[in-house]
């Protein structure tokens, strides 16, 4: 494959945007997939710096997992065979064609079990050590990850390639948006390595193209483009080719000469070329390899390709990420019925059609937030299984947010809240940012509540509540100083109404009413109490059976 070397004047990575801190993170030592679909092949990645690996390495795998193939990358992306040799309870000793020193990687294809009894499944590698004749795990250098299952679900179709297939190309009438701004986004499941995704180039050294999408040798997503000898490309930080979907976006701006590269809706690099792109005439497309090329680069599954005469925002991009067949595109392909098919020349291309394809829906949802008397309550639900915790940030003019607190799941089903026991008496705003591993949080939900303080003695207002924490009953105490209709419910943490205890005219007094939550859950749940004027008081209570 023909390497390019980069004229690029000014090449600006921006690996990762963290509004809160502004932090740059480093590249990890160890990536691979949150989630794995049992009985499908997936790669894990490993690198060391400074430690020397003449011995090879030890990998250590879960019961009924099957090590494939790995490979060792060195520096300037050269591939170092690792021959495999099986040991016993799982170990695998690989050893590489050359000593491996000072900065290098190594890559797993793994084929996972069938076998879906285990939720969690935990790996390491690390360079081997010879005790006699026995190799042994260097426990000083040693990288370990945990991988949870999921059951996996078909959604539709996507374009599938297998070794056996040649690259499918786009009719190039279709293609006239690439000359100018445009967003051209994708989703890609792979295990791929040093492989040509889609590209508009022919292979020769002196052509010009827009585009071309690659996976370089240690996983990772490459873009390129030459224009007249102007050579630019754009990367990601983290492997990609790890087995699982992922969305990918390019979008060009030929106004202001920015070209950023997201993955899974968040920004991966991005690029100030004043030369920016500069050619005439049309671009045939080829998914699978390059224009004109026989020999498949590329093994793997592509699904909801997507190209837009306009430089989209990163919020239309996460919009378009969370739908199906998003309208508006000026090419859409979603290998669901013949008419995708029909614009490519091959007219054999829908025998490239495999069941599946990636999920759609926002996977964080639902964040709301209670106010009563002590403060505010947050609540939200959490249907992606990479998360490993969330961020609460608050702010009293919607602009400047402050950390409240970072909450790490506990367990797979723990329900996700916050109580805020220090809100402002007035308007506030709150943001959710999800953690997933060695990637930055993303904004995944802002509110907005009202939290006006009283000038005065409301007409009505909860007294408390005994016992509290209760189990199962608790009497609710409450003063009426002005003659009123007074409706006295218990609804739960994500708002839902349980029941009403009262409904009904008072004059001024005090009273009580009692609150069986024999049937129900433990949790928080909150009394609220609406008066005259439609004012509305809330308080938390705690049931602990």
């Amino acid at each position: 494959m023909f390497r390019r070397t980069s004229s690029l004047l000014l090449l600006l990575p921006v690996w990762i945007l963290v509004q809160i801190t502004g932090s740059v993170a480093q590249a990890p030592d160890i990536w691979y997939p949150s989630t794995y679909e049992p009985g499908t092949r997936i790669n894990l990645f490993a690198s060391w710096s400074g430690v020397s690996a003449d011995e090879g390495f030890v990998a250590s795998l879960p019961p009924g997992w099957g090590l494939s193939a790995a490979t060792g990358v060195r520096q300037a992306h050269r591939h170092v065979p690792l021959d495999v040799v099986s040991l016993s309870n799982g170990q695998y000793l690989l050893k590489p064609s050359e000593p491996l020193r000072r900065t290098y990687d190594i890559i797993l294809q793994i084929e996972t079990s069938e076998d879906e009894t285990f939720w969690s499944s935990r790996f390491s590698i690390a360079p081997a050590v010879k005790i006699g004749s026995t190799y042994v795990p260097d426990e000083a250098h040693i990288r370990r990850g945990e991988l949870h299952s999921k059951s996996g679900t078909s959604f539709g179709y996507a374009l599938g390639f297998e070794e056996d297939f040649t690259a499918l190309h786009v009719q190039s009438q279709l293609l006239e948006t690439l000359l100018d701004s445009h967003t051209l986004e994708f989703w890609i499941r792979t295990i791929a390595l040093d492989a040509v995704i889609l590209s508009t180039w022919d292979g020769a050294t002196d052509s010009p193209y827009p585009i071309e999408f690659t996976i370089d040798p240690q996983g990772r997503i490459r873009y390129y483009r030459n224009t007249i000898g102007h050579h630019v490309t754009l990367a990601t930080e983290f492997p990609v080719a790890d087995g699982i979907w992922h969305h990918v976006a390019l979008v060009h701006d030929a106004e202001t000469d920015w070209t950023k590269l997201y993955v899974d809706g968040a920004i991966a690099d991005s690029l100030l070329d004043p030369a920016g792109i500069h050619l005439s005439g049309i671009y045939p497309i080829a998914l699978g390899g390059r224009v004109g090329e026989q020999e498949i680069e590329f093994i793997g599954e592509l699904d909801e390709l997507r190209l837009w005469p306009a430089a989209r925002t990163a919020l239309q991009i996460h919009a378009a990420m969370q739908q199906e067949s998003p309208q508006g595109s000026a090419l859409a392909l979603d290998f669901e019925s013949r008419e995708s098919f029909g614009s490519f020349r091959e007219g054999n291309a829908i025998r490239y059609r495999v069941p599946g394809g990636p999920s759609f829906g926002p996977l964080v949802h639902s964040f709301s937030g209670i106010a009563f008397d002590e403060g505010v309550s947050l609540t939200w639900e959490d249907e992606d299984p990479a998360s490993e915790a969330f961020l609460i940030e608050r702010s009293e003019d919607g602009l400047e947010f402050e950390r409240l607190t970072r909450i790490e799941r506990l367990s797979r089903n723990t329900p996700w809240s916050f109580t805020d026991l220090e809100a402002p008496s007035r308007v506030v705003f709150y943001r959710l940012l999800q953690e997933t591993r060695n990637r930055p949080p993303r904004i995944v939900g802002t509110i907005k509540l009202g939290l006006a303080p009283q000038s005065e003695p409301p007409p009505a207002e909860i007294v408390g509540n005994y016992p509290n924490p209760f189990n199962p009953r608790t009497s609710i105490t409450y003063e009426v100083r002005e003659s009123q209709h007074l409706r006295l419910s218990i609804i739960d943490l994500t708002g839902h109404l349980v029941t009403v205890l009262v409904d009904r005219q008072h004059e001024p007094g005090t009273f009580e009413s009692t609150w069986d939550a024999n049937e129900l859950p433990s949790g928080t749940y909150f009394v609220r109490l609406q008066g005259l004027n439609g004012t509305v008081q809330t308080r938390q209570i705690l049931l602990t059976k």
